[in-house]
């Protein structure tokens, strides 16, 4: 995206500077470098924003160029009319409550550059329906997508850590969930309210969490989908054994994709045949959406030829996941 140039502007805080569209940025003068602000951060924040946010890569301030790295915190808190929100590669953080209590936020773009998603960050966003978190993030932060209630869909990456506490609290339309073997931490409440959740995935073995992560929800009536080799570890696990648990005819993937391993492969769909080429060292794993795996195309073996039925279906290739609907 092309850099935006700044405009005079009389300031409330002396190290932020405004644009044309009213945008403002926290400049670093020492790095060249700048973060999406606010200049209240009360109420009067609400019409700061609206619709359609569209952050540029870099802004240019009276001949000096500063790459947009971040977002701080409560940024666009209380920003009634946001509607949608478009953040460039480059941005690594979003801070404490950048974009909570913004209730008609709808859709976010999240780069793959970010690293750093803060506490609370799209706190109580009713009308945020998808988040799609990019695989350097490793902790889904406390609270950050609390009482999000239309959000129906969350990609969690390979290679998340931890996931705090209440991070998706009472978001009732959340149906179905992914869990990667390397998550070794659920905090307290993290689904808890989740009224509408009927399936849960775990790639790896059974984590250790307290009753209250799935509160006011029926898990027997939930079904959780395991690892072939840790069906009986999860039948004897604290909380989990509740579930309604399916195999789901599966290795344990967080020791199946070593961080070491080479993820490549091109794919193409003619009608209904999948055409896989692996050329990298990690086998493609093809699974139905129950969670049951259908097709293995192994590593370094050239061209696959997969006919499937019509339907959808989940790519897996090390931390990468795609899916395709015929």
């Amino acid at each position: 995206m092309a850099g935006i140039a700044l405009m005079p502007a009389a300031m409330c805080f002396a190290e932020v500077q405004t644009d044309v569209s009213g945008k403002h940025y926290r400049l670093d003068e020492k790095r060249k470098t700048a973060e999406l602000t606010y200049l209240t951060y009360d109420s009067l924040n609400a019409d700061t924003y609206r619709e359609n946010l569209d952050v540029p890569a870099e802004i240019g301030v009276y001949g000096t160029w500063y790459q947009v790295t971040g977002v701080t915190p409560f940024a666009c808190v209380y920003c009634n009319n946001l509607t949608s929100v478009y953040l460039p590669e480059g941005v690594t953080r979003i801070g404490y409550g950048a974009f909570s209590d913004c209730p008609n936020l709808a859709s976010v773009s999240l780069p793959a550059s970010l690293v750093s998603l803060g506490d609370w960050a799209f706190y109580r966003d009713g009308a945020l329906q998808q988040a799609s978190l990019p695989e350097a993030i490793k902790r889904v932060g406390a609270a950050t997508f609390a009482f999000c209630t239309s959000l129906a869909q969350v990609e969690i990456p390979r290679g998340l850590k931890s996931i705090a506490q209440h991070a998706f609290y009472y978001c009732t339309a959340l149906q179905e969930v992914t869990i990667p073997g390397s998550v070794d931490q659920i905090g307290e409440y993290t689904f808890a309210y989740c009224t509408g959740l009927t399936r849960v995935q775990m790639e790896g073995v059974p984590i250790a969490i307290t009753v209250d992560v799935f509160e006011g929800i029926d898990v027997s009536a939930c079904t959780l989908v395991v690892p072939t080799d840790q069906v009986e570890a999860y039948k004897e696990a604290e909380v989990w054994r509740n579930f309604n648990i399916v195999d789901g005819g599966y290795e344990d993937l967080h020791e199946v994709f070593d961080d070491e391993m080479l993820p490549s492969f091109e794919m193409k769909v003619v009608g209904t045949t999948l055409y896989l080429n692996v050329i990298g060292d990690a086998p493609v794993l093809i699974y139905n959406l129950q969670g049951q795996r259908i097709a293995v195309a192994a590593s370094h073996s050239g061209e696959h030829r997969i006919p499937l039925s019509r339907g959808q279906y989940i790519i897996k290739c090390g931390k990468e996941t795609r899916k395709i609907i015929f």
